[in-house]
Order: C-alpha cells, then structure tokens, then sequence
C-alpha cells in the first residue's frame, strides 16, 4: 500500500484575474497535494469571484491576515516583482514555505535579503525541539515544466550536433485590461506610468529597485521601461533560454525603442573540443495584435529545434486551446508521401517538378516535421508538483527554478543593464 502524500495547506497572496485561469484550475486538480486554504487580493471582487468559483474557505484584502495565519504551510506570492523581496522574507519569517515567480529579485542587495532571511529561519529551527523542515523559497516559470520541453526539446538539444544561430522571440498582444491586473506592465502601447498594483502604488518601491540597478542620476525612461519588460514578461524567455543554452559569454547591440526591445548573446558551443561560437538573437515586445508570437528556435547543421509557448494573459483560461509546442525539423531523404510540410515547394511525391524530384529524377531533399504538444495546465501540473517535492522532500518532477537557479537569472539581467550602460557611456562599480 502507497502511503499518501502530505498534503500542504496552499494560501495566495496577491491574486490578479490571471490567478482564476492558471493556477486555481491546477490546484483543483492536485487534491492529493494541496488544500487551498485562503486567497488574499487587494480587490473585494476578486477575491469574492474565485471564492465563489473554486469554494476557497478564507478571503481577505489584508495580507497579513495570510502571514500570520498559522494554518497556513505554503504561500504563493503573486505580487509584483518590486514587492518579491518585502512579502517572500514576511512569509519565510512566519514560518512559511514560498513560491514566488521569476525574477525573484532584480538585484544583488535583494537577493542577499532573501537569502539571509532563509539562513536565518533555518538557524532558528536547528535548535532542539524545534521543527526541522524549515520554510524553503521556490520559484515559478511554468514553461520550463512543460513536459514536451522537459522531455523532448532538451533531449533533442542535448543530441545536436552542433549549434549554429538561436533566436528567442516574444511579441505579445495588448493587455487590455485595468492596470492592477497587469503587476503594472504594459499598457496597450507597452508605456509604464505610476500604476496601482494589488492596492500598491509603485513609486516607492519601485523606484527604489532602480536606484539599486543603475543609481538614482541614471533612470532614464528607456532604462525604467526596459527594466519594468524584463522584470515582468522578459524574464520568463530568458530563464527557459539560460536552461536551454548555459549562461552566455557576453551580449551586445542591446536595444530600447519601447515598447520593443531586443539584444544579441554570443555563446560558445562546447558540444566539441574545438569550441564553436554562435549568437542568439532575442526580440520581444507588445503590440495592437491579440496573439502570442512566443518561442526559442535553435539551428543545427541538420536539425532544427523550435518550442513555442502560448501562455494565457490574466482573464483568459490556461486549458487545452493553450499549449506549449515543440517542433523538431530534420532532413529526409526519403521518397515516400510527405507530411505537407516542406522547403517551401509542392511536395507530392510524384517526383516531378512540383514533387520530391527534378526534371532528371533526382530526389530532392524534404523537411521531415514532428510536433509534440503539451498544454499550459500540463505545464502548471508538473510545476505545482515539484513545488510539493521542494516542500516536502517527497518525489515528484525534478526541481530546477531554487534561489540558487534564480542567481544566475540575475546573473543575466545585470549583464545585460550593464552592457546597455556601456553602451549610453555609462561607467559605475559592479551594479548591487
């Protein structure tokens, strides 16, 4: 007889709309692992509409009424990342687990907090008597769990042959929606004002983090807006793209024209003894259009690899119409039916002109396209799940997204910010 996992007593701490369509489905569905016990959001409606929705026992505006609740074992902070650092230390003082999603801070002076404050609680419980499972820090990025990336994108990347080019893309459609749903980002036309996020106003808080960043004579609106996409959306596409490729050697041509941004990171490819340099090109913005142009691409020699995502923005369902994809695209030099994916010419098989061949009768070489799907609430699934393991120490999904994982997406931003400051001739100490 299996025994039953422990199941987690599950509180949310700033819930938006998107809560109601990504996380609350999953959890329903996750029983066995979690008890949803209390929802805190900044708006009475809010939280009265997922109450009604998903029979939620507690709500409250207040978030203390969360953090001090001793019924409570994990929270899942969803505030914005300015907020990350203030509500994951209360909750990890309170004696609770947290999941927190990407970046878990957005500087060196933030993430030291943190980590001292894990430190501190887990000294605090090494004495006799004390419980020994002390709170841990876990940090959300759902499409690095979907399981045909897990699965099959990193298999098939693990076996290229050698890398050549990369490209990562996320061009989003607008957010229309009111500004304390958007955590504060992009308005239709992608501009950050001073917004009102889960009854917050971000001027201090935020403010502050820039001053941490880049110091306070140097925040200019390209800076502020560049920093408010990374911190938000951005952050997202280059933790699955550092999990992808290793950490890049350098980046260059980084580039504001808000509300798109783009930059080039140059890596080497290790695959060999010799080394083989190649760039990734990373573009992402917002625009007027209502669609998601999301996805890393990777070329070899022989093969190419693609996984796109397409996320749900808050209000929209997180079900089987929203999926991650990954796409595997080979040479085949076989004369059988085509799939109907090709180079671009009629591929029929007849070996004609419009086929697989030449006037000559020389077989031509075909694209051979495989896709393999898995949707967002898959995704969410095996994230929930490793969260539980993290938690717990039970089995489960393997646990990629730690405090120490998410050093090396700060890691990264602050390459890039410092980069972009060399570029306006910008010259200061190590940022944090």
């Amino acid at each position: 007889m299996t025994t039953p996992f422990p199941v987690l007593r599950l509180a949310i701490l700033g819930a938006t709309d998107a809560v109601e369509s990504t996380y609350l489905p999953t959890l329903t569905t996750l029983k066995s692992h979690f008890d949803i016990l209390a929802l805190h959001s900044s708006k009475i409606e809010t939280a009265q509409h997922c109450q009604k929705l998903f029979n939620i026992p507690n709500i409250t505006t207040a978030p203390e009424d969360i953090l001090n609740s001793v019924e409570v074992d994990v929270i899942l902070n969803l505030f914005p990342f300015e907020y990350h650092e203030k509500y994951t230390i209360a909750a990890l003082e309170a004696g609770k687990h947290v999941m927190v999603e990407v970046p878990l801070s957005m500087t060196i002076h933030s993430l030291r907090q943190i980590r001292n404050a894990t430190t501190k609680v887990v000294n605090a419980r090494s004495s006799p008597g004390e419980n020994t499972g002390a709170p841990r820090v876990f940090v959300g990025c759902a499409r690095r769990y979907a399981p045909c990336y897990t699965d099959i994108f990193k298999k098939e990347l693990a076996n290229l042959d050698r890398i050549h080019y990369a490209r990562c893309r996320n061009i989003a459609g607008p957010l229309q929606i009111p500004a304390h749903h958007t955590n504060g980002v992009n308005k239709r036309n992608g501009t950050n004002g001073t917004n009102e996020v889960n009854g917050h106003t971000d001027t201090d808080e935020f403010q502050n983090l820039l001053v941490d960043i880049f110091g306070s004579d140097d925040i200019t609106p390209d800076r502020v807006a560049f920093c408010r996409f990374l911190g938000s959306l951005g952050c997202h596409d280059l933790s699955l793209m550092r999990e992808s490729l290793g950490f890049p050697d350098a980046v260059s041509c980084v580039s504001i024209t808000e509300p798109f941004y783009s930059a080039n990171f140059h890596y080497t490819d290790d695959s060999d003894v010799d080394g083989h340099p190649f760039t990734l090109f990373y573009e992402a913005g917002v625009d007027a259009l209502p669609r998601c142009d999301a996805h890393l691409t990777v070329y070899g020699a022989r093969k190419t690899l693609t996984v796109e995502y397409d996320f749900p923005h808050p209000g929209e369902a997180a079900g089987k119409e929203r999926s991650v994809k990954v796409t595997v695209e080979e040479m085949d030099m076989g004369e059988e039916q085509s799939n109907g994916h090709g180079d671009g010419t009629a591929v029929n098989g007849s070996g004609n002109r419009n086929g697989n061949g030449t006037a000559t009768g020389v077989v031509r070489p075909r694209v051979k396209r495989t896709e393999y799907v898995s949707t967002c609430e898959e995704a969410y699934n095996r994230e929930l799940r490793a969260l539980h393991s993290y938690c717990t120490g039970e089995t489960g999904p393997e646990v990629k997204t730690t405090p120490e994982d998410a050093l090396n997406d700060l890691r990264l931003l602050h390459m890039i910010f410092s980069h972009y400051d060399r570029q306006c001739g910008t010259i200061r100490t190590p940022l944090g």
